[in-house]
């Protein structure tokens, strides 16, 4: 385990909490366990007892990690396009829910900083930068033209009466440069994105 590493899994947490951030409840709840060592009512049963309610009992009932199902839609999508929409939406789940709360010490060492640098950054492309690119995407591609200028009705070697694409003489490269161009520069930053997502995923905890 190198530096890096051992940091990502050893978070320097904030101690100073704001008090008016904790509810009735959790100071109740907090009393208790200071007193008894009893954080939820299952503490009291036998450990397998516990871990099988919070493993099956409760999940089937309110299942976990309702934030990321939901970026899996119900309609048929790619698996090329979901690689990159579920993995996004664990970079703005954990920055919304998690880096925003305020509990990590984020600068805390060189590694934690430059995490949190990238994360910010990666959210900001995500929801900002990403969509008005896709935006610009869509309005570079060439305006449509009436059916009767795009494709002209001809006759094939078996007789049949076929509609064939017109073409303008427009060369594929040409027509379409920019649209080529704004598909590259996502897929670019998505692909380096995904990647140091994968060798920074120890952090994504908290």
């Amino acid at each position: 385990m190198n530096e890096e590493s051992f940091a990502a899994r050893n978070h320097c947490l904030k101690i100073d909490f704001d008090e008016k951030k904790k509810s009735l409840l959790y100071s109740v709840r907090s009393y208790i366990y200071e007193k008894f060592e009893i954080w939820d009512i299952w503490d009291v049963l036998p450990y397998r007892w516990s871990m099988y309610y919070y493993d099956y009992v409760k999940p089937f009932f309110s299942p976990r990690n309702k934030r990321i199902r939901r970026a899996v839609p119900r309609q048929y999508r790619d698996i090329s396009s979901l690689i990159v929409d579920i993995n996004f939406e664990f970079i703005k789940a954990f920055y919304e829910d998690e880096y925003k709360a305020d509990i990590v010490d984020w600068n805390a060492t060189e590694h934690h900083k430059e995490f949190a640098h990238w994360l910010e950054l990666s959210y900001k492309w995500i929801t900002q930068r990403r969509p008005q690119l896709e935006k610009d995407l869509e309005n570079a591609y060439p305006p449509s033209k009436p059916f009767d200028e795009m494709f002209e009705l001809k006759t094939d070697h078996n007789g049949k009466k076929v509609f064939e694409f017109k073409d303008d003489g427009v060369p594929y490269e040409v027509k379409y440069k920019e649209v080529n161009r704004i598909e590259e520069t996502i897929k670019t930053k998505d692909t380096e994105i995904l990647v140091d997502l994968i060798k920074k995923r120890d952090y994504f905890w908290t």
